[in-house]
């Protein structure tokens, strides 16, 4: 008996099914039934399968597609305008000057990857959004206007005073005020009042952040996605009326999005402590960074290039090693074959089902030669993939690399960083760093690294008296730890005598104390101590009870936000900024480990944070400092800024710079930073009193 159409759309809707793919398979079922759409003929023979199924979904989706697009335009608001000419240009400029805040946004094109960069793709058109009306200026659409009469420069010299002059919303704010400079010289950067995607980080955290996600869930209008109405499609290819539809209706939607946050945070005092964080802190970092971003850092590819040779060899030196040394040839990049040689043959403590990852194989590198080189070797590559091959690629037609700083990128408030991340650029392996280049014959680059700042943060919340008294008198924290976990066995001066005697357990200890300092900081376990250490779980946990023995504080503190967390669903920084783990203590009913890692968090949070907000306020009481010096923050690494700075700058313009960074917040113990001068290379340093000697810089 042949299967009939609903016994085979049971067997495909059985199937293991991604979620995606279940929604279309249900989608095309219901248009079927309702007649919208049929069986393809060349197929109407054979089996209905998933994969017609999924076919006829394409071709319903085009169907819906256009008909959606036919919908949007004859639907279009009558205060939408096609600024297509100059005279609705010049009315254009003149609503933008009569309105107290308006919304930006730019439509991008281009091959490659080039619509999210600007410098190497094209601006199709921008959208504003006045108090009067909505309007959309094509610039480079294939459909023609009468503004391709006129040179691009001058369309958009026609209302750069005006947007320059104005107060400006947009979501994410950076890609519109860097493509807009770089590619006009236009600065819309000091006119960047709001950026939607900040606020609504400021409101949720664990949410998607998309414009039109927000819009979805928050101001209940639904948004099309531009790959769901145009796939395959440059937006500079749209049409024009269905163009100002969807590009005006953006930047609309912005700026309702922006009262609807601006309402939340006038609605109860603890939301208008995080609206002062926004405003006074969250919006001039963010400016100052696009300024940082498009400054950019000179590169030396030339330098990469002789590096990745050194690096290959290094790399071919320890593959030829492993090969000796497990006396066969294997394909080191395939976990497989890596895995069969080292717990098979070589019968090597198995702790993770056969998994070659570094955090095993670091466990184990004490039991045959081949695993430490293994380790090596894989460094190197990781070296090789995402550096010295990767960043010659990242560089622009100016010789610099432009990184994107997300300043409010991770849950706790710190910053991300993309394309390239420059936070990753490894410390231990400074040769890479050297490949980031003073901007100038004339410039150096200056480091201001925060000093334990986190662990600062920590004796000043948890009013820890030892970590304070230790701080307060200049002793060594770490010292500190190690001779507390010690038992009595050594005091604070055998550890400090001892901390560079290579073998002597002080030294190890120290160390020891060094990870458990910062892990305790993040929250670590007994288990992520114990892989760490090397050590056994018990003594890990043994170690983490003498550490709250020692530091009472620390235990009070962290027992007490565990019970925060629980009560409330989520705990703050110094500066009110949330960190919301109601889902966590919901599901903890069912799933312990969900309580677990919220209460993880609930003790992390507010001390990553924290170091975090602290670094960002001393950003934002420098824009009155640097301009003096004629310096500028160019990277952020962490708890550290990296200064582009003029070779003749003072030792007390540099002082100046760094005091602000230590008096930015006031804490328990006193905050302290480290100036390091990098006067050809990043982090190719040379002492202060060196590069400040008469006989070196007479003008100093």
């Amino acid at each position: 008996m042949s299967e009939t159409l609903e016994d085979a759309w049971q067997r495909i809707l059985a199937m293991k099914n991604s979620e995606a793919d279940q929604r279309k398979l249900i989608e095309v079922k219901a248009a079927m039934a309702e007649g919208l759409i049929g069986r393809e003929p060349s197929s109407a023979a054979k089996r209905f399968s998933k994969a017609e199924a999924l076919r006829l979904h394409k071709q319903l989706a085009d169907r819906q597609r256009e008909s959606k697009l036919a919908e949007l335009v004859a639907n279009t608001p009558s205060n939408y305008i096609l600024a297509d000419t100059i005279d609705k240009l010049a009315k254009m400029a003149d609503d933008i000057r009569a309105s107290d805040l308006i919304a930006f946004d730019l439509e991008t094109f281009g091959k490659d990857g080039g619509a999210l960069d600007p410098w190497k793709g094209e601006i199709a058109g921008f959208s504003v959004t006045t108090q009067r009306a909505n309007y959309y200026v094509p610039i480079a659409h294939v459909e023609e206007t009468d503004l391709n009469a006129y040179m691009t420069f001058d369309v958009i010299g026609m209302v750069a005073s005006a947007l320059m002059a104005s107060k400006i919303v947009m979501h994410n704010a950076p890609f519109d005020c860097k493509w807009f400079y770089v590619k006009y010289g236009v600065n819309l950067i000091d006119s960047l009042h709001a950026d939607t995607r900040i606020m609504a980080m400021s409101l949720d955290e664990n949410r998607s952040h998309r414009l039109k996600d927000l819009l979805t869930d928050w101001l209940k209008e639904p948004s099309d996605n531009f790959d769901e109405l145009f796939p395959n499609t440059q937006f500079n290819e749209v049409p024009l009326d269905v163009a100002l539809v969807y590009a005006a209706g953006d930047t609309e939607k912005t700026l309702k999005l922006y009262e609807w946050i601006s309402k939340w945070y006038d609605s109860r005092p603890d939301l208008r402590e995080i609206k002062r964080l926004f405003y006074d802190v969250e919006m001039p970092v963010a400016r100052q960074f696009i300024w940082s971003d498009i400054r950019g850092i000179k590169f030396d590819s030339e330098g990469a290039l002789a590096l990745d040779e050194k690096l290959a060899k290094e790399e071919a030196e320890l593959q030829s090693k492993i090969y000796e040394t497990i006396g066969k040839e294997i394909n080191l990049n395939s976990p497989a074959q890596v895995s069969e040689v080292l717990f098979e043959e070589l019968k090597l403590t198995d702790l993770g089902n056969g998994s070659t990852n570094q955090r095993f194989l670091n466990r184990i590198k004490g039991e045959h030669k081949a695993v430490e080189l293994l380790l090596e070797y894989k460094e190197i590559g990781k070296l090789r993939s995402s550096f010295t091959q990767k960043l010659p690629r990242e560089v622009k037609s100016d010789g610099r690399i432009h990184p994107w700083h997300n300043t409010w990128g991770a849950a706790t408030g710190r910053f991300t960083c993309s394309d390239p991340n420059t936070q990753q650029i490894p410390a231990k392996r400074p040769e890479v760093r050297h490949l980031f280049l003073a901007n100038g014959n004339d410039r150096i680059l200056v480091s201001m690294d925060y000093s334990q700042i986190e662990l600062r943060v920590l004796a000043h919340m948890a009013n820890e008296k030892v970590l304070i008294d230790a701080f307060e008198h200049g002793r060594d924290i770490h010292s500190t730890t190690a001779a507390l976990i010690s038992n009595g066995k050594y005091s604070y001066e055998d550890i400090e005598t001892e901390k560079d005697t290579d073998g002597h357990e002080c030294q190890k200890l120290r160390k020891r104390a060094k990870i458990v300092n910062f892990g305790i900081v993040y929250g670590m376990g007994a288990g992520k101590l114990a892989d760490t250490l090397e050590v056994s779980k018990a003594e890990a946990q043994k170690i983490i009870d003498d550490y709250f023995r020692g530091y009472p504080g620390i235990k009070r503190y962290m027992d007490e936000q565990h019970r925060l967390v629980e009560k409330q669903g989520f705990v703050t920084d110094i500066f009110g900024r949330k960190r919301r783990l109601h889902d966590d203590i919901k599901a903890s009913k069912k799933d312990r480990w969900r309580l677990f890692s919220a209460q993880r968090q609930a003790g992390n949070f507010p001390i990553q944070a924290s170091a975090g907000s602290i670094l960002k306020k001393a950003v934002v009481d420098l824009q009155a400092v640097l301009p003096k010096y004629d310096t500028h923050i160019i990277l952020q690494v962490h708890d550290e800024l990296n200064f582009d700075c003029p070779r003749d700058i003072s030792r007390e313009a540099l002082h100046e710079i760094r005091a602000v960074l230590e008096n930015a917040v006031k804490l328990h113990v006193p905050v302290r930073c480290d100036i390091e001068i990098y006067p050809y290379k990043w982090a190719e340093k040379i002492d202060e009193k060196e590069w400040f000697s008469d006989e070196r810089n007479p003008v100093n």
